[in-house]
């Protein structure tokens, strides 16, 4: 890293005692270490940097730290002469400062001043060379890079025990999402949870997902991309759950003044959900991840993300790379992202022909790749032999549930006002 044209001569001489202070007083006292998140990347010279790379070195495997084992270090590997003997001694000799910690500081602040400069011209760059989705998800990526790389100290019991019960009475880890009989079971989705929800074509998996989501919408923004149907026809599905005007009026615009009435009022009711809907076909899980973060950014926080289907995407292949592997590097990311929002990641699959004929496995997904092994529930949809006059009996299996287990539930999927209802055997 150069000082660059950024500082003034002043400026970067403070920049370099600061850097001479900490190796000094790491020298004078190894432990000084155990206390600084410094990368060798964060010094401003090349000879800075390799006697950083040294101390840690020795200091991961408890070899002293001094003049002599430096010395012997950079001379074993050809690098004395770049360093100086001289100069270590220099710098062991100078006079041992108790603001280590904040010369770190000085020293982390020219770093983020160096970076920020270079990803702005990085973003320049790349602004001209890549595609828009790409190009919004490379922005992020760079600009997460700023982010100190900390892993945070080891902590024990007893002097976290406050965080832990405030963490009890603030923080809500699952989200209900309007089914009973499943929130009664589950508690609710977990945020950070992948959630693949699978069936067979006409079985209602759309249904479902979007009456979950108004559910979910009320502990905050719900995200739905929708590759197969449009805005429109989503609109169409909850207003008839929610009205219980027959979805097939609305669908063919046979409403009469009453219908269009009741629609209206409904409207008004589900515009104040914090729901928002992408209607294009093909996208990308880093077009998603960009969208997601934009939103936490401006909107707040996330309580879903909803996806209508995974092979639906535009899923990229890399050479020689088998699709099914293909497929897991997007659910691998999926999960990935709901860790980082802390919100579940609803994603709808198909079942393979298999699965049509007896109650559905996990190896029954379609293209699955590694998705059963990154969900933290899977959750299948199927008709098995019962029947009702009142709609479609839908069996649900909880096929993995790391956190809860497994379980079975009924549904009775009322076809005409696309609502899913918990089955109560007469």
């Amino acid at each position: 890293m150069s000082m660059r044209n950024l500082f003034g001569l002043e400026e970067k001489e403070n920049f370099l005692r600061a850097e001479q202070s900490v190796i000094g007083a790491v020298l004078l006292d190894n432990s000084v270490l155990d206390d600084l998140e410094l990368n060798a990347e964060d010094f401003s010279t090349e000879r800075h940097r390799l006697l950083w790379k040294v101390m840690r070195y020795q200091h991961e495997r408890n070899e002293p730290i001094d003049i002599v084992t430096l010395a012997t270090a950079a001379m074993r590997y050809g690098r004395l002469d770049e360093i100086g003997i001289d100069y270590i001694t220099q710098l062991a000799s100078s006079v041992y400062s108790t603001n280590v910690k904040h010369h770190a500081q000085i020293i982390q602040q020219h770093t983020r001043i160096i970076k920020a400069h270079d990803i702005s011209d990085k973003i320049k760059e790349i602004s001209l060379t890549t595609e828009q989705d790409e190009f919004y998800d490379q922005v992020d990526k760079l600009i997460m890079g700023l982010r100190p790389n900390t892993t945070g100290k080891l902590k024990g019991f007893a002097e976290t025990e406050r965080e832990f019960f405030e963490f009890l009475d603030t923080h809500t880890s699952t989200i209900k999402t309007g089914l009973p009989s499943f929130d009664e079971w589950s508690g609710g989705i977990g945020r950070g949870w992948l959630y693949i929800l699978a069936g067979r074509p006409s079985i209602g998996k759309t249904a479902k997902a979007l009456q979950m989501a108004q559910g979910m919408a009320q502990a905050g923004n719900i995200l739905i991309w929708s590759q197969e149907m449009t805005f429109n026809q989503l609109k169409a599905r909850m207003l008839s759950n929610l009205s219980g005007i027959n979805y097939s009026k609305i669908r063919r615009k046979t409403l009469d003044f009453n219908d269009k009435l009741r629609l209206k009022e409904t409207y008004e009711k589900v515009s104040k959900l914090p729901i928002i809907v992408e209607d294009s076909g093909g996208v990308t899980i880093e077009h998603i991840r960009s969208t997601a973060r934009q939103i936490r950014r401006t909107k707040g926080e996330i309580a879903g993300i909803f996806v209508d289907y995974l092979t639906k995407m535009d899923i990229r292949q890399e050479k020689g790379q088998v699709w099914s592997r293909a497929v897991g590097e997007v659910s691998k990311k999926s999960k990935w992202l709901a860790q980082e929002l802390e919100c579940p990641f609803i994603m709808l699959a198909q079942l393979s022909r298999e699965g049509a004929k007896e109650e559905p496995q996990l190896h029954h997904l379609r293209d699955s790749g590694e998705i059963e092994q990154d969900a933290d529930m899977v959750e299948f949809l199927w008709e098995g032999e019962e029947k009702s006059t009142q709609g479609t009996i839908v069996n649900s299996t909880i096929a993995k549930g790391r956190e809860t287990g497994t379980r079975k539930f009924k549904y009775l999927f009322r076809g005409h006002i696309q609502r899913y209802e918990d089955y109560k055997l007469q």
